[in-house]
């Protein structure tokens, strides 16, 4: 019987098959993978190139950075950044310590204190309330309240626009406004105020006011005293002389 490629079964049967071909042998060993070279001269040089590149700007993140620093002095520019020499420039008549005053007065005062045991040989101004308990060898010129402890001496004058006394001045005392000298409180010279003086302490010297003086029971003064009005209470002593004068009449021309 014939097949379908026209042989006989037996001629079939008798056709050895063909094997599929192997691939060779040297096809089957695993190829040698070659090693990376690097050359590092070449990898030194780029780095140094784009890092050259990188300060220059001249890369995106370069340019970005000059960028937002070419924005950042734009807003530090005159009008962030106040010069005193460019402010006077064409003002003669505004100087620069005129400047440094006005930026002082925006300046929120702190308290200044001058605990117990500390010696000042020297001065001492300051421009807000100020305490002192300790001992200054010179004036005192305070812009605000000023509060001197029982433990407090001061050498030299004093200048204040408020003063509350519970210590030693050998000085002369001018307020512009009220003085309150404590029992404990000692003036060996003339003191003032603008407003109102309440002594209940020793006073060797002059006393003026335009408001009123209070002398209570604890009071000691040895000098003349001036005022508009004058309360002296039970036990206070007072040696000199006594003036009161009403405020000043101002004249109205018609």
């Amino acid at each position: 019987m014939l097949d379908r490629s026209g042989r006989t079964k037996t001629e079939a049967a008798s056709t050895p098959q063909q094997k599929p071909q192997s691939e060779p042998e040297e096809d089957k060993k695993p190829q040698s993978v070659k090693p990376l070279q690097i050359d590092m001269d070449e990898t030194d040089a780029a780095y140094h190139e784009l890092r050259t590149a990188g300060r220059r700007g001249e890369t995106i993140f370069g340019r970005v950075n000059q960028r937002f620093q070419e924005v950042l002095h734009t807003n530090r520019g005159p009008a962030k950044m106040r010069d005193s020499v460019v402010e006077t420039a064409g003002r003669p008549e505004v100087t620069a310590d005129d400047l440094s005053m006005r930026r002082a007065r925006t300046v929120k005062a702190q308290r200044m204190v001058v605990p117990e045991g500390v010696i000042i040989g020297g001065s001492l101004s300051s421009g807000s309330e100020t305490e002192i308990s300790g001992r200054v060898e010179g004036d005192v010129n305070v812009n605000g309240r000023l509060y001197l402890g029982k433990s407090a001496l001061v050498t030299g004058s004093i200048e204040a626009t408020s003063c509350k006394i519970d210590g030693l001045v050998e000085g002369q005392v001018h307020c512009a406004e009220e003085l309150d000298l404590g029992e404990t409180g000692r003036l060996n010279a003339d003191l003032q105020a603008g407003k109102r003086i309440v002594l209940g302490g020793h006073v060797a010297g002059n006393i003026t006011t335009g408001g009123v003086a209070i002398l209570g029971r604890s009071a000691s003064v040895d000098g003349n005293i001036r005022a508009r009005a004058i309360v002296i209470d039970e036990g206070a002593v007072f040696n000199g002389d006594c003036t009161m004068r009403a405020p000043a009449q101002r004249e109205i021309d018609v």
